[in-house]
């Protein structure tokens, strides 16, 4: 009995303590490619922002077509426009790269959506979060501001149609933490810049959307692209180890303090048995 119990305990503890799947699937992108990213392409070449500004994401205005040019970069990766985004890969051994130096209206957009659960559950605060880090690239040509290059990041409820989190900059623009490339001032970038969202408890079992997007010029002749990585309910601080385990859920908890009850009552029963 004493044996049965204690494999049972190691079994029950054993499986509290596999990590669940946080959000989102492949998001430090160490399977070395895109799965479980949507990719898309469009074309800016359709006379460029739309509206006044501030622009938001209602202001993209993409003809059809582009060419896909994104990569899941590592280590051996050189940087395109030779701008000082370190370290690259972010974490782990790859981090994505969302378009690149090709111009002619080109746009690049990665996309995924996922549930958000109680995986994504900071223990340090007991909130749900969803953490990642991000650097851009844009050249900067000069042009209206409707028609530079630019990027978008969109954090979004897909169940409740809310936007959690949303960044937009086109190239050069005020107020935006761009720094010229040294020996290059005509290419801005941003280096990696961490995100982190605050989820509602509401809003747990929810769908949830990450969306990145780099545009070129409304010209045809200036680039944008940016990257991408380290998802995770905690912060993967830069050169960090890639995926965060995330924590067990409160039902695995639960499960955990149950085997060691159990296991305490083995040991009572077990002395009881030798005295």
């Amino acid at each position: 009995m004493i044996r049965f119990l204690r494999t049972t305990v190691c079994g029950a503890l054993l499986a509290a303590s596999l990590p669940a799947m946080a959000i989102f699937t492949n998001g430090g992108f160490e399977s070395g490619d895109f799965t479980g990213w949507t990719q898309g392409t469009g074309l800016n070449n359709l006379g460029g922002l739309t509206g006044a500004q501030p622009f938001t994401g209602a202001s993209i205005n993409l003809g059809a077509g582009g060419t896909f040019t994104g990569a899941v970069v590592g280590s051996g990766y050189t940087e395109l426009a030779t701008a000082p985004i370190t370290p690259i890969p972010f974490a782990g051994a790859h981090s994505a790269r969302v378009g690149d130096t090709t111009p002619n209206y080109n746009t690049n957009l990665i996309s995924q959506q996922d549930a958000i659960t109680a995986a994504d559950r900071d223990p340090g605060d007991n909130k749900l979060h969803v953490r990642f880090s991000y650097a851009v690239v844009l050249e900067d040509p000069g042009h209206t501001a409707a028609q530079q290059p630019f990027f978008y990041l969109r954090v979004r409820n897909i169940t409740k149609g809310t936007d959690l989190y949303e960044d937009f900059s086109f190239a050069g623009q005020t107020g935006t933490a761009f720094q010229p490339v040294p020996g290059n001032p005509g290419v801005l970038y941003l280096n990696w810049k961490p995100a982190d969202v605050v989820v509602p408890d509401a809003d747990l079992g929810d769908t949830i959307e990450v969306y990145l997007l780099a545009a070129g010029c409304a010209q045809g002749g200036h680039y944008g692209y940016a990257y991408l990585d380290g998802f995770g309910s905690r912060a993967i601080p830069p050169g960090g180890g890639g995926a965060v385990a995330p924590v067990p859920t409160l039902g695995e908890l639960s499960f955990m303090v149950l085997g060691l009850l159990l296991a305490g009552a083995g040991a009572v029963s077990l002395r009881r048995r030798r005295g």
